[in-house]
């Protein structure tokens, strides 16, 4: 009885070993499908969340876009006028104390800032045609320096190659972004610092860098800079970033952004050499 025992455990283990051999790798095939659909899924719901977060956004854009234009164009015409009331006190009061003569500066500071501000707005609410053309970078940028020079306590440092390729742009619109990246590179230092602007070519492109040794980035705050309204200063509305942004893409370039917090930030301006974009 013992042998026939024997006999049949020696058959059921040798029929299960058989059995395992041949369902393991089912399983194993059925468990590394099953976790290639969920990566799909997952895929696929999130790149289905990021298009309505984008359709939302575009919605919300042309909603700001319209009530800026509006706004932009309403405010103009009074600060005009503020404009050259100041400017004619300052020619009749030429002879006035030193307070008085510091209010009306203070006056005609602040119509300047207001002026900026509906100058964003304005930008970002209008839709231009592009002015394309072959542009040299290095005239570009030392403009615009020429323009806007640095502080007495910003170390200023630029390499621009002379022979970079010329980019194909609107030399009137990037001007203007890189424009006001300077300008906030100066702003990121009110206590000092350096800034370094370097160019460089590579596979029918030019980089353009804008490199400050300022206040930095919070982390946190990295993913939302271009956000049309959002800002980290306590002065301004926060578009020009999200104004400089829509010109590069309109131009088929690329912005990106580096920053510590404390140390400072790097801004790579990306600009076609072509009208064909790879």
């Amino acid at each position: 009885m013992s042998k026939h025992k024997s006999f049949f455990s020696l058959i059921l283990f040798t029929a299960t070993a058989f059995l395992m051999r041949i369902t393991n790798p089912m399983i194993r095939r059925l468990e590394a499908r099953s976790k290639y659909l969920e990566e799909i899924v997952e895929e696929r719901t999130e790149k289905l969340l990021e298009t309505q977060e984008q359709l939302i956004r575009k919605e919300k854009l042309a909603v700001l876009g319209q009530l800026a234009g509006g706004v932009g164009h309403e405010l103009r015409n009074p600060l005009g006028v503020m404009s050259n009331a100041v400017y004619y006190l300052k020619m009749i009061l030429s002879d006035a104390d030193e307070k008085t003569k510091e209010y009306l500066d203070i006056l005609s500071s602040e119509v300047q800032n207001a002026n900026q501000i509906i100058s964003d707005l304005l930008d970002f609410s209008r839709v231009n045609s592009l002015e394309r053309e072959k542009t040299v970078v290095h005239d570009l940028v030392f403009s615009i320096l020429s323009r806007q020079p640095a502080p007495e306590n910003v170390d200023l440092s630029a390499t621009i190659p002379p022979d970079l390729p010329a980019v194909f742009v609107d030399s009137r619109q990037i001007r203007q972004v890189l424009l006001n990246l300077i300008t906030n590179a100066y702003d990121a230092m009110p206590e000092g610092g350096k800034l370094s602007i370097g160019a460089h070519s590579k596979n029918g492109q030019v980089d353009i860098f804008i490199v400050d040794t300022g206040s930095g980035i919070p982390k946190k705050d990295l993913e939302r800079i271009f956000e049309p309204l959002f800002t980290t200063k306590a002065r301004g509305i926060g578009l020009g970033l999200s104004v400089s942004k829509n010109l590069i893409e309109a131009n088929n370039g690329k912005i990106a952004v580096e920053s510590k917090q404390g140390k400072g930030s790097v801004f790579t301006v990306v600009l076609p050499t072509s009208e064909v974009v790879s």
